[in-house]
């Protein structure tokens, strides 16, 4: 029997999956085991590292029933960036792993910015944030010093599971890389930012490129997730680097763009050229470069709307089965450009770059006896995508690159709404893939690719890529959106900074 099926398995923050493609692409089967998100105290988020373990072993074998194991090529990881677990001598926990989430480490970001934000940029691909390791290694080191002084190792997620997997102490160069401490130019642990957190090389495991095979499934693993002995297990990258390779994302003029809970853009590089608006990171494709954009709350904001205003709406989207969401979208689709309207900016959960300002908040204008709550709804929408342009703008200038087409994933590309508005704000057509599970074909790429099923990383994306619908630019919507965006939207947030700091600060606890 021909080996002809990958397994992707995402370690993601809310839940393990394990889907299985074949070498076209196709979705054959999958598994998923959720895990829970842990707040012992105030802006902490950790995770218990041995959930990541069970998760996947439960979504593994969930995928694997039923299917012939003598056709399943490899195993392909990916995850969530950012998180990592201190381990002991005996490759123990020391505590909860600390997730990408956790915001602790709000001191210790602001020393780095103080001190060394800069080079840490120049180096890491990024500037001193609250959602990279680096930080809150130094949290660690302030304020449990006992668990600083007897870490072995600082594993990423993928490396822990890799670890568990094949009994190698090995990650990749996207998988680690959004911790923060990587040279990413010189693909190598940074001595000078180790020195910084004042740790040591020997404390992180060896770096390899995404698409190697780090070892095969040892007996115990096998064991447990009922499946053969020896099965290689290939090296990925972090879930936006895979969600890119998953989405086409291997040369300039395609970005992928992601409506989650936060939204979160690729778009990919030949060349490292750090930027203000964006973040670089190593891309799945070996020696290239993924620049990512960030709004922190995307769907995020879409929930708290729902939650906070939309009781009646639930009411109504129960009568009528179907969501508060699709309730709100039809009557946010009637509001025509040039009615009575609001603007707001997206800045539920602060502001990421090019700002990095952790006491920016949402602004809103516009407010009249003629608005409702689909003009808000709708507001909502166009804001957030209002700013996703303007991380556009400001990331061609750097990288030389003209944006050409959008491949739109997650939650809110569901919407067809969304999806129109993406089209007319950024003027560009917008795809929808025929799965949203792009993150997990990604990894299942670098599978196929690692195991000769194709001859590159590049080929295994194009062949494995798919589109099942485009939407076009609106012309009419096209033209009012870009007068409320040059002449307004990007000038807002930048004019009033200071005031809605100064906000914060007075009515924060």
């Amino acid at each position: 029997m021909k080996k002809d099926l990958l397994i992707g398995i995402d370690c993601s923050t809310s839940a393990s999956k394990a889907i299985i493609w074949d070498r076209r692409g196709s979705y054959i089967a999958e598994g998923r085991k959720n895990m829970p998100l842990l707040s012992p105290k105030p802006d902490w988020a950790e995770q218990h590292a041995e959930d990541w373990w069970d998760a996947t072993v439960a979504a593994l074998k969930d995928a694997v029933r039923g299917i012939d194991h003598s056709r399943i090529a490899a195993i392909g990881i990916t995850h969530q960036r950012e998180t990592f677990v201190p381990l002991d001598s005996d490759m123990r926990t020391l505590r909860n792993g600390i997730t990408w989430a956790d915001t602790r480490s709000k001191a210790e970001v602001e020393k780095l910015k103080e001190t060394c934000a800069d080079k840490i940029h120049r180096i890491s691909g990024r500037y001193p944030n609250l959602y990279t390791s680096n930080s809150k290694i130094m949290w660690l080191r302030e304020h449990e010093p006992s668990v600083f002084d007897l870490t072995n190792k600082y594993v990423d997620v993928a490396g822990y599971l890799i670890y568990r997997l094949t009994g190698n102490s090995v990650t990749t160069f996207p998988s680690a890389c959004p911790m923060g401490i990587i040279d990413i130019k010189a693909r190598c642990w940074s001595e000078e930012i180790m020195e910084m957190l004042g740790v040591r090389r020997e404390q992180f495991f060896d770096l390899v490129a995404p698409g190697s095979v780090v070892g095969g499934l040892t007996r115990d693993a096998a064991t447990e997730v009922g499946l053969p002995e020896g099965i290689p297990v290939v090296g990925g990258g972090g879930d936006g680097q895979c969600a890119s390779l998953g989405a086409g994302v291997v040369g300039e003029g395609r970005a992928s763009l992601n409506l989650g809970t936060a939204v979160v853009s690729e778009l990919y590089s030949n060349e490292y050229k750090p930027g203000e608006a964006y973040r670089s990171m190593c891309g799945c494709v070996p020696e290239t470069y993924i620049n990512e954009t960030l709004i922190a709350a995307g769907t995020l904001t879409v929930s708290w709307f729902v939650d906070t205003f939309g009781q009646d709406i639930k009411s109504l989207s129960n009568k009528n089965n179907i969501t508060a969401e699709q309730v709100l979208e039809i009557m946010a689709s009637a509001v025509e450009p040039g009615e009575p309207r609001l603007l707001l900016v997206p800045y539920w959960k602060a502001a990421a770059a090019p700002f990095w300002d952790q006491f920016a908040k949402g602004i809103i204008i516009g407010w009249s006896e003629n608005i409702s709550k689909a003009h808000l709804y709708r507001a909502i929408l166009e804001g957030i995508i209002f700013e996703q342009r303007y991380l556009y703008e400001e990331t061609q200038k750097v990288l030389g690159s003209r944006l050409e087409e959008i491949v739109l994933l997650g939650g809110g590309a569901k919407s067809p709404l969304w999806r129109q508005i993406v089209a007319d704000i950024c003027g560009i057509p917008v795809h929808i893939p025929p799965s949203f599970e792009t993150t997990c074909l990604g990894a299942g790429m670098l599978a196929a690719y690692a195991v000769g099923l194709y001859g590159s990383v590049s080929d295994a994306s194009k062949n494995m890529n798919m589109i099942k619908e485009t939407y076009s630019p609106n012309m009419k919507n096209r033209s009012f959106y870009m007068k409320v965006y040059e002449r307004v939207y990007k000038h807002l947030f930048p004019k009033i900074q200071e005031l809605v700091d100064e906000f914060t600060k007075l009515t924060s606890s």
